[in-house]
């Protein structure tokens, strides 16, 4: 009877029953409650509640902890574990030398106080962030102003921002009261996930909001594995299988967030923005009035030059195939708003171009050659001239900005003839030739003002060789890169010759010499008189002074982060299909949390501010039951390798349960107090306890009883994750460049076409040795060493990393070229720092790699080693042993 009135219930309701059921049994979302510290039978070994907790169990299953660590075992693990860097030698030393009863207190002390504390933790918090600095998915262009975040959660940790107000940031920091930068910065925290541009833009609306859709289950889904350690995302399409998290829940979820979209933003609020806006105004004003003053003090000698010039001309230069002064169209037509002004071809405006007839004769072998005035350096991708075929299918140009601001280089489609070049930025308002000329063989080179701009190169690769342009079937373009391209220059093109050859490095200094209508400023300076000298110069200044300024206010900081916009109506989607429409929902929670909550208050009309507000409210709301326990839990696992809950971002009933669910809470209940919610503090407590102090020693019955460690009988060894492997040769090398914060150092080159294109470097600079969290982070560019250790996919929210042990581990370390390179670096330091004989840079080399001296078979073995080979293959073995990858 009982199982037939089941049966005849209402799905419903019998989802509502299963719902209840599992919330009841479910341990995370019981309120957190302080309780008793257990008395323990060893009580000389416990210096905090911590060891009690770990005691009590240890003792009921008959297990004793290990001993003490040793003082060189204690630093190297305590200074990993809180910088992700070996402590030096000296430090070590002055370690050894304080036998005083707090010398390990005052070391953990130091390492909170580090900057480099800042480092390793947000290296931890943006695993969980899924933080990376491209839209990842085909475009994968690069987001230019993401490290804010990253140097956000470094400052925000360094100075132990409550975590609280750490989160609250995070999810509304841009509509707190008395929001500023930082908050705004740190909205990065719910974009920093991958965007589907291609999605986004696409003309079908049904593929843009499947795009957007996804976009939000990935903002719903960080919130709620972040902060709540529960997949709330699981039910976005129907009920939460195992916990109890209903659709409806998702969709308020999703209700509180629809407004936030990812992009880049001032970190300004809007009255600055106007403000600068006005300045910006003002200085273009005076610009104009100071440049229009030196013109009018150049031009009587300027005209007399040239005058000179005209009726004396230097040696005549090399005669084009074409040549246009822009006097007449010749034949030409103007699009877009150029013009044809006083000899000069006039561009400014989108589309403006002037493209010239088609070409009398074929062209290949050929050098492109423009007099060219810019307006500013705030453009990329226009053209001073442009060869191509009809239609832009195939072309080689001088073009401006397009991967570096304000360089010039050789634009070619699908830049299969393009390099960047080591060349300086241009001068705005300056009269400069620029030519390129393309050599048989391939070879080409830029030149600017008869001189080469950059080193000369050879394209290499699918559509590297040298174009030919039939004749009738192509034509110059001036302005655009390109037919079909958006990007114009902005300036005036005096004079452009194309040369059906290849002009030799005379040949263009001659052809700049030459140019009839051209004044070098060294004749200029010379034909002024002394006063008018001082005048130029003060004009000259002032201008770099206003174009400086200029610059500074037209170009406000940016970061990528939330950009709020008006929600829309959220409805229940019946298995998450965007074409079907369930229930109107309001902003809100999860219902099973009774403690704090669910419902905000808040209509379907409410802006996009308060309702993430309201959101970050409710999730450090102190009778919140999960936000103190998970971000303990994930502290507890940065320092033992596992926490308490073994599955830091899932605390439902698919995850695992906690070993020490009264230690957890006792610590969530100190951690979320009245004037807590400190991180360092939290830290300090783990650190000083004996059970974080015991040594790696193991024993057979814990072995046989405990084999995974989870009653923490010992300290299990820990293999260093691949950031701080790397940031490790770099420092015990000497090459490493302690510089925090800033933009990240790029180890790629970027090829652009619609979708970026990466190229790895790996070069020996101080800007690339920087430590590995300055590395920028593409989805596409992803460094093999790092991977092969275990660096997780930047898309991906990695709450715990896996450890892998595998072939390729093995064959990156002994010939990657960073660390080959870290290897005779390490041998150079050794050798300047111990001298030359032998038995001294042994150990010496011992001491920077493991922190202490070798063994004696060490030291035999290692002599032995050096009497037949070179100091650097010592060296490449010390950073390729277990005991410089692990910290015990």
């Amino acid at each position: 009877m009982h199982r037939r009135l089941i049966a005849l219930l209402p799905l419903a309701l019998l989802s509502t029953l299963a719902l209840a059921r599992r919330e009841t049994k479910l341990w995370s979302l019981q309120p957190v409650a302080l309780p008793a510290v257990p008395a323990v039978k060893t009580v000389g070994w416990v210096r905090n509640p911590i060891d009690a907790f770990v005691l009590a169990k240890l003792e009921a299953k008959g297990l004793r902890p290990a001993p003490e660590a040793d003082k060189r075992t204690l630093i190297r693990r305590v200074t990993f574990d809180l910088t992700g860097l070996p402590p030096t030698p000296q430090e070590i030393d002055a370690f050894l030398a304080d036998t005083s009863p707090t010398a390990y207190e005052k070391l953990v002390d130091r390492l909170l106080a580090s900057p480099h504390y800042g480092e390793r933790w947000a290296r931890h918090w943006l695993d969980v962030a899924r933080f990376g600095e491209s839209h990842g998915y085909e475009y994968d262009h690069v987001r230019e102003n993401a490290w804010r975040y990253r140097d956000y959660v470094v400052g925000a940790l360094n100075r132990d921002k409550p975590y609280d107000q750490f989160v609250r940031e995070q999810l509304a920091g841009d509509v707190l009261p008395g929001a500023g930068p930082e908050g705004v910065i740190a909205t990065g925290f719910l974009v920093a996930g991958p965007m589907d541009e291609a999605g986004k833009s696409a003309p079908g609306t049904l593929v843009r909001l499947r795009a957007r859709e996804e976009e939000l289950e990935d903002m719903i889904g960080v919130v709620g594995q972040t902060f709540l350690g529960l997949t709330t995302n699981c039910a976005r399409c129907h009920d939460h299988k195992f916990d109890p998290i209903s659709a409806k829940d998702y969709y308020r979820l999703k209700a509180a967030l629809i407004g936030a979209h990812p992009g880049n933003r001032p970190v300004v609020p809007q009255e600055q923005l106007d403000l600068r806006a006005r300045q910006a105004a003002s200085l273009r004003n005076q610009q104009a009035e100071a440049l229009d003053t030196l013109r009018r003090l150049e031009e009587p000698v300027r005209t007399r030059l040239l005058q000179e010039k005209s009726a004396h001309p230097a040696p005549g230069g090399p005669a084009p195939l074409l040549r246009w002064s822009f006097e007449s169209l010749d034949g030409g037509t103007l699009r877009g708003g150029a013009q044809l002004r006083n000899g000069r071809l006039r561009l400014a405006g989108a589309g403006a171009s002037f493209e010239s007839a088609p070409l009398p004769v074929a062209v290949q072998e050929k050098t492109l050659e423009t007099w060219v005035r810019l307006t500013d350096l705030n453009q990329r991708g226009g053209s001073a001239l442009t060869l191509e075929t009809d239609g832009g299918g195939a072309f080689d140009a001088i073009v401006l900005g397009e991967r570096q601001r304000g360089k010039w280089f050789a634009g070619s489609e699908f830049y299969h003839r393009t390099r960047d070049l080591e060349a300086p930025q241009e001068t705005p308002g300056e009269l400069v030739q620029v030519a390129i000329v393309y050599h048989a063989d391939n070879r080409i080179q830029v030149y600017r003002n008869g001189k080469p701009y950059g080193a000369a190169y050879t394209p290499d690769g699918e559509g590297a060789s040298l174009r030919t342009y039939p004749a009738g079937k192509s034509h110059a373009l001036f302005g655009l890169r390109h037919t079909g391209s958006g990007d114009t220059l902005s300036g005036e093109i005096e004079e452009a010759r194309l040369y059906n050859r290849a002009l030799t490095a005379t040949e263009v200094a001659e052809s700049f010499a030459s140019a009839p209508f051209y004044v070098t400023p060294e004749a200029l300076e010379r034909g002024l008189s002394p006063d008018e000298r001082t005048r130029r110069a003060a004009l000259q200044a002032e201008l770099e002074r206003l174009q400086a300024q200029r610059v500074s206010v037209e170009t406000p900081v940016q970061t990528y982060g939330v950009n709020s916009q008006r929600p829309g109506p959220t409805y229940i989607l019946p298995r998450g299909d965007v074409q079907s429409q369930g229930e109107l929902v309001t902003p809100g929670a999860l219902s099973a949390l009774t403690e704090c909550s669910a419902d905000f208050g808040l209509t379907t009309e409410t802006p996009d501010g308060p309702r993430r507000l309201a959101l970050a409210t409710w999730v450090t709301n102190p009778k919140n039951p999960l936000t103190a326990r998970v971000m303990v839990n994930r502290v507890w696992q940065g320092h033992f390798g596992r926490g308490i809950v073994g599955t830091p971002s899932d605390f439902g009933n698919n995850g695992e349960a906690p070993t020490h669910p009264e230690l957890l809470d006792w610590f969530a209940t100190a951690f979320s107090g009245p004037g807590e919610w400190s991180l360092k503090r939290l830290h300090r407590a783990i650190l000083l306890s004996s059970t974080y102090r015991q040594s790696s020693a193991s024993n057979p019955r814990g072995i046989a009883l405990d084999p995974d460690n989870r009653l923490l009988w010992r300290m299990a060894p820990r293999r260093l994750e691949a950031e701080a492997i790397r940031d490790s040769m770099l420092a015990v090398s000497g090459k490493l460049n302690p510089a925090v914060g800033g933009p990240s150092f790029r180890p790629f080159t970027v090829s652009t076409f619609t979708s970026d294109f990466y190229t790895l470097l790996d070069r020996d600079t101080p800007e690339f040795n920087r430590r590995t969290l300055y590395r920028m982070i593409v989805q596409s560019a992803r460094s093999p060493l790092l991977e092969n250790f275990d660096c997780p996919d930047p898309s991906t929210k990695t709450a715990r990393r896996t450890v892998t042990t595998t072939p390729l581990q093995a064959l990156a370390l002994m010939n990657d070229s960073f660390v080959l390179r870290q290897s005779r670096a390490f041998a150079e330091r050794v050798a300047k720092e111990a001298g030359s004989e032998p038995s001294r840079q042994v150990a010496h080399a011992y001491t920077l790699a493991f922190g202490r001296p070798p063994t004696l078979a060490e030291r035999t073995r290692a002599l032995t080693h050096l009497s037949a080979h070179p100091l650097d293959s010592l060296c490449w073995a010390l950073l390729n042993a277990s005991e410089f990858l692990y910290a015990k």
